[in-house]
């Protein structure tokens, strides 16, 4: 189902009056019943794939919670929280929460069970998602602190501390920093598929599966994904670069049957787009996995950045840190304007040294900004469209039915004219929504200025459901004698007052005693 974003503008029909409330004693209260703010319809998506993620890094479910009105209107349709597995607990630095001592809930920095069914529950009334990350292939490496029904040596693999990473057996039994678990064997099984059920019963709506590719296939002898997948919740899993190296064919196959599980990330797309971005130039890469392996949109997961490269040292992967953060959003731009597949965007921490960016800390509110929420609002407005993806005078150009996304590569404030790719945007004016210039498109051509985030973002959709407003001049009151209450209606047929849950015709009232006055508008 297409999607439609608030940001248009309606001829509303006003209904004016005022009541008069009288009273035959002093100091009467008065109470306007008023809607709430999660009540707004914000044009989200229906489902995590379709829309895009929010990874609230080290965020306190709390923290979440107080944004969740901001990250709707920024057009997100999933939050991605951090491990909530039991694991060092105090002031800790962030990769403790990837270092869990078992597969059960426990406050490490993040909150209670209790806060993260709470976060649940309020996420639930914005149409928000909650992901969250799991680690499933290791433990800590101290296992003294570990469950103690994993100690046994059954429940670990023993093939070594290095990984060869053209051997797809090291890959899936190697130890990684942290000895590796046997995720052939069933208790090991049974403790993540119970975790898993864990979360769902808490309110969860998916999961981050860290480390994927180190966990073995039904094709290779282990039955791990086919037993704790919960196919009633959204998966996707982390697959950094190839499932195995120096065999494409082989590294295709797995890739393919991972998808029968979850979605999985695409790395090499994702880091080719900024890559590029960083330089000063746009990619014309469309996908990597869709390209080498034929994985449908649908299944992949895009991002500009993500924890691993901007917390990591920079020896470790960590090369996107002391990228400029408009630099990311021209990539994100890119990424999360295509069709199918959801793209996340990194809130990032106040701090870049790796052991400086500590559990608890709520990062960057970056994602507020009109250029990013501009995107998002696309992405959403245009769910189910084609997208058709060129670049041309440094410029990328996604169109879409309903619209485009260009980003320059570099520079800013830019006239550009620019191939309407495959002749996917429907001809018209536009105009885009972060600085509100002009943009003609033509059959073949989209022109007019990009500004000066280098992003431009435009779209028309469908009028919204125009849905009632009732706005009064006062919420509530304690008078004398008499006080008069005047209300302004919106987007209305009709309208009833009642007092007391009384259904009244009229706008003068006597009472004697508290008094609740509800207009409740109507429409079709």
């Amino acid at each position: 189902m297409k999607l439609k974003n608030l940001r248009n503008t309606f001829t509303t029909v006003l209904l004016s009056a005022a009541f008069v409330i009288s009273s035959g004693s002093l100091a009467t209260p008065l109470n306007v019943e008023a809607a709430n703010q999660s009540d707004v319809y914000y044009g989200l998506a229906d489902n995590i794939q379709d829309g895009v993620i929010l990874h609230c890094f080290d965020w306190t479910y709390q923290q979440i919670i107080d944004e969740l009105p901001d990250i709707a209107a920024a057009g997100f349709t999933s939050v991605q929280t951090s491990p909530a597995q039991a694991a060092v607990t105090g002031y800790s630095t962030w990769y403790y929460l990837y270092q869990p001592n078992g597969f059960y809930i426990n406050n490490s920095g993040l909150g209670s069970e209790e806060d993260l069914k709470r976060l649940c529950d309020e996420a639930d009334k914005y149409g928000i998602k909650v992901i969250v990350d799991v680690v499933a292939n290791h433990l800590a490496g101290d296992h003294s602190n570990i469950d103690g029904e994993l100690k046994g040596s059954q429940f670990w693999h023993w093939y070594g501390d290095s990984i060869n990473y053209s051997d797809r057996y090291s890959i899936t039994h190697g130890n990684f920093g942290m000895q590796d678990l046997n995720s052939e064997h069933s208790t090991v099984q049974y403790k993540v598929k119970n975790y898993i059920q864990q979360l769902k019963n808490d309110g969860v709506d998916g999961i981050r599966w860290d480390m994927a590719k180190h966990i073995s296939l039904p094709s290779e002898s282990c039955v791990f994904w086919s037993t704790v997948i919960d196919q009633s919740l959204f998966n996707y899993g982390e697959i950094l670069d190839n499932p195995v190296e120096n065999n494409q064919s082989y590294a295709n196959s797995l890739m393919n049957e991972y998808t029968n599980y979850m979605s999985v990330t695409d790395s090499k797309y994702s880091g080719t787009i900024m890559g590029a971005i960083n330089v000063g130039s746009v990619s014309s890469a469309i996908g990597y996995w869709t390209q080498v392996a034929g994985i449908s949109d649908e299944k992949l997961i895009y991002w500009a950045e993500s924890h691993d490269t901007y917390s990591n040292n920079t020896n470790e992967g960590g090369w996107t840190k002391y990228i400029d953060q408009n630099k990311i959003d021209r990539a994100y731009a890119i990424v999360a304007s295509k069709n199918g597949a959801s793209s996340l965007y990194f809130s990032r921490p106040s701090q870049t040294e790796k052991t400086a960016i500590m559990v608890g800390q709520k990062g960057s509110t970056h994602f507020e900004s009109s250029e990013v929420a501009a995107v998002n609002h696309f992405h959403n407005a245009c769910i189910g469209e084609a997208d058709y993806y060129t670049t041309y005078d440094n410029v990328s150009v996604t169109t879409r039915k309903s619209g485009a996304v260009l980003v320059l590569g570099s520079g800013s404030n830019r006239w550009v004219s620019v191939p309407n790719g495959g002749q996917y945007t429907t001809p018209g004016t536009y105009y885009d929504e972060i600085t509100g210039n002009q943009f003609t498109v033509t059959k073949d051509t989209i022109s007019g200025t990009v500004g000066n985030t280098g992003i431009a973002v435009f779209y028309k959709a469908d009028p919204e459901p125009v849905r009632p407003v009732v706005k009064t001049d006062r919420e509530s009151c304690t008078f004398v004698d008499s006080i008069d209450v005047n209300y302004t209606i919106s987007n209305a047929d009709s309208y009833t007052i009642t007092v007391n849950n009384v259904e009244l015709d009229k706008t003068s009232f006597i009472f004697t005693e508290d008094t609740k006055v509800v207009i409740n508008a109507t429409n079709s």
